[in-house]
């Protein structure tokens, strides 16, 4: 007999009338594999020639995101970032109901995993004591761009019959820098590091490309790791092989007579995810044996190379930590 998942309802649908911080959640006591978080927002009619913006209005809906066990975040962001996040880690990019239509109820929904894959026996946050891990959210905006009518639900998906022996953690750093070239931010030490998701500050829908992540390197000890030096660019390979047809699954238009007019999003979404972001890649077979180890490390950075910071662009960067539970090899 196979083993078996519990998936039950955290929070079911609520409105928010009020933007703020909603009351914190109580997560199930069991070992979670991910968590799914749902949104919805009611959609205005719209002209023909408008371009789809349901993910664009939810992402400007909801502000910061976290799961915190006793007060310490485990995963955190804002949900632009923990989509792209999720979509690195496990290929899934955010799927929804009633998506070609206007005027109605429309929902997306997003996973937060602390696993690789999904339902993996080996990997989820261990079980825990009820009040002990919690779920947080912000919401910035109750009519959101197009939208009105916010609410949002959550579920949980738990390995009642698994103990894993490690899990994820993720959360948000930023960098806003004061002068162009080399400069460093620090990474954490102490655990495996997996991928690091950056989000460059700068917008790319310029006649001149420039990135706070110009260029990058990864160094351990002040000797360069893994990434020698790479282009902001190129680091894009990394990200599309970790989640196939990202640009289309994330909003695009069609070509159309030139007496047209695209309203709204232009080609790919302009400078919503997944453009303005890159990926640093340590384990491309999803298996750890490629995994960045900072254990007795006395210093750990990237070092980049700003190309502008033309209107103060705030760099965000999010390390993937591979957290073993108990002492587990």
């Amino acid at each position: 007999m196979g083993k078996r998942f519990l998936r039950s309802i955290v929070q079911d649908q609520v409105n928010v009338a009020v933007a703020g911080d909603i009351t914190p959640l109580d997560l199930p006591v069991n070992p979670l594999s991910f968590l799914v978080l749902t949104v919805w927002i009611e959609r205005p009619a719209e002209s023909a020639t408008a371009a789809h913006r349901l993910l664009s209005d939810v992402f400007l809906g909801i502000g910061d995101v976290s799961v915190r066990h006793r007060g310490e975040q485990v995963i955190q962001g804002s949900l632009a970032d923990l989509t792209m996040m999720t979509a690195a880690l496990t290929g899934y990019t955010p799927w929804g109901t009633n998506l070609a239509a206007t005027g109605q109820r429309q929902s997306m929904s997003f996973l937060l995993p602390f696993t690789r894959r999904p339902y993996w026996h080996e990997e989820g946050f261990p079980a825990t004591s009820r009040g002990n891990l919690r779920f947080h959210m912000a919401v910035s905006d109750v009519t959101p761009g197009s939208g009105t009518a916010l609410d949002f639900a959550l579920e949980a998906v738990e390995l009642i019959e698994d103990v894993p022996t490690r899990y994820l953690k993720y959360t948000t750093n930023t960098r806003t820098p004061a002068a162009t070239g080399r400069q460093r931010v620090p990474l954490p030490i102490g655990n495996e590091i997996l991928k690091i998701l950056l989000f460059d500050g700068l917008t790319e829908i310029t006649a001149t490309e420039a990135f706070v992540w110009g260029k990058v390197k990864v160094l351990k000890d002040n000797v360069e790791q893994y990434y020698v030096e790479s282009n902001a660019e190129s680091l894009r390979a990394d990200l599309g092989r970790a989640m196939q047809n990202g640009q289309g699954n994330f909003g695009h238009t069609h070509a159309q007579l030139a007496a047209d007019t695209i309203t709204g999003d232009d080609i790919y979404n302009r400078n919503n995810p997944p453009l303005q972001y890159h990926l640093l890649d340590f384990d491309p077979l999803d298996d750890g044996s490629y995994a960045l180890d900072t254990k007795g490390a006395a210093t750990l950075d990237l070092d980049l190379n700003v190309d502008s910071i033309a209107g103060t662009p705030v760099a965000r960067y999010l390390p993937v930590e591979l957290i073993r539970v108990g002492g587990a090899p």
